[in-house]
């Protein structure tokens, strides 16, 4: 099993890989990395070097990925080598190249009727940005079209005084969601069209950076939401014939309607907590629908919560030579560290998973362990 990208996701991927008869190949730009150390073997080299994707292709039956911004060049010599029998890539290409690009994806859901917020593609003389006020009202969001992720490449426009920070070219400007909930859907499909899925489950964010912050599982609304929200999810997912796990991320809106935000072909933050509380998790469920086996049982044991260990200042200094690795937290809760170098406030360094008889109390079992963890690194 190839993977492309040496994330905490591929990381994830890696561990669990092993309990299903599956050895793994990384592309990595650091065979040190902590990721790749999960991996059976790792292959060095950007996701652009032509020689190191020449290379993984050789070494592997099945390649996937940890990302969807795969370079232009990288999508097409994976294409090649799949045309000609040497390898099969899962998600497929034509997936990956409808969702990679913010614009295109927006244009996929708005042909395929698939409910999204109105939205206005810029051109490069930004024309349509100049309109958009009328066209969208004010506020709206500017979304960058490649790249973006974790807050970045996001940007709210506020009144018309603000479009002089707007960014030029092409870019993505939505329609401003008003008063609204975030929630996800994972749905998971498998190469013969078997699918199950995982959710929905709440997501809150971290305001000032829009980095996910915490989930709830499962999330808190009614049974005609959900149903809608699932069905939406596997819609979006069978249109695009997709393999693997699939993040559908949506907008809850104040008078119950369920939009589509965006759709990430490849396992997600949002279902870290299916570790602990499914029978089987988001990355044994991606590994057996790429690698052709049949699928897992995905639904919810117990009611669960994910908190991010994103970088504080406090955390920075603690975490520069910690291991990649696991420990017991308080309250049935499971620490996850990522090995990551803290270079940047609000980069993920791990995440704490807890279980408990109800969401919110799993929820405030995530908190008192980020607190003890907080004050453990201010007190080195």
């Amino acid at each position: 099993m190839g993977i492309i990208g040496d994330g905490q996701l591929g990381m994830l991927l890696c561990e669990a890989a092993p309990a299903l008869h599956l050895a793994t190949v990384m592309l990595t730009t650091d065979r040190h990395c902590a990721a790749a150390q999960k991996a059976t073997q790792a292959i060095e080299g950007t996701m652009d070097a032509a020689d190191a994707v020449a290379m993984l292709i050789e070494k592997c039956d099945v390649i996937t990925y940890e990302r969807e911004d795969i370079p232009e060049a990288t999508v097409a010599q994976l294409r090649a080598a799949e045309n000609a029998g040497l390898v099969s890539c899962y998600p497929p290409l034509s997936a990956i190249e409808i969702l990679q690009d913010k614009a295109r994806q927006k244009r996929w859901l708005a042909e395929n009727d698939l409910a999204t917020l109105p939205f206005v593609i810029t051109d490069e003389d930004g024309r349509q940005l100049r309109e958009a006020g009328e066209t969208l009202g004010y506020p709206f969001v500017q979304k960058a079209l490649r790249g973006g992720f974790d807050g970045r490449g996001v940007q709210l426009i506020r009144k018309e005084e603000d479009l002089k920070k707007a960014w030029p070219g092409s870019t993505l400007l939505e329609q401003f969601a008003g008063e609204f909930r975030e929630i996800a859907v994972l749905v998971v499909r498998g190469r013969d069209g078997q699918t199950t899925h995982f959710g929905p489950v709440d997501m809150r964010f971290e305001t000032d950076y829009s980095v996910l912050d915490t989930v709830s599982a499962p999330a808190d609304v009614s049974a005609e939401i959900e149903q809608a929200a699932i069905s939406l999810a596997y819609g979006a997912v069978e249109a695009l014939q997709g393999v693997g796990v699939f993040g559908v991320e949506m907008f809850l809106l104040a008078d119950h309607r369920v939009l589509i935000n965006e759709i990430a072909p490849r396992v997600h933050n949002s279902g870290h907590y299916t570790i602990e509380a499914c029978a089987s998790s988001q990355f044994e469920q991606h590994l057996r629908a790429v690698a052709g086996m049949d699928l897992g049982d995905s639904s919810l044991q117990t009611p669960a919560a994910m908190r991010n260990l994103l970088c504080t200042r406090a955390l920075k200094e603690e975490a520069i030579h910690r291991a990649s690795g696991t420990e017991a937290g308080t309250d049935e809760a499971t620490v996850y560290w990522y090995g990551k170098s803290p270079a940047r406030l609000m980069r993920k360094l791990g995440h704490i998973t807890a279980v408990a008889s109800t969401a919110d109390q799993a929820l405030l079992a995530t908190h008192s362990n980020w607190d003890r963890i907080q004050d453990e690194a201010r007190s080195l």
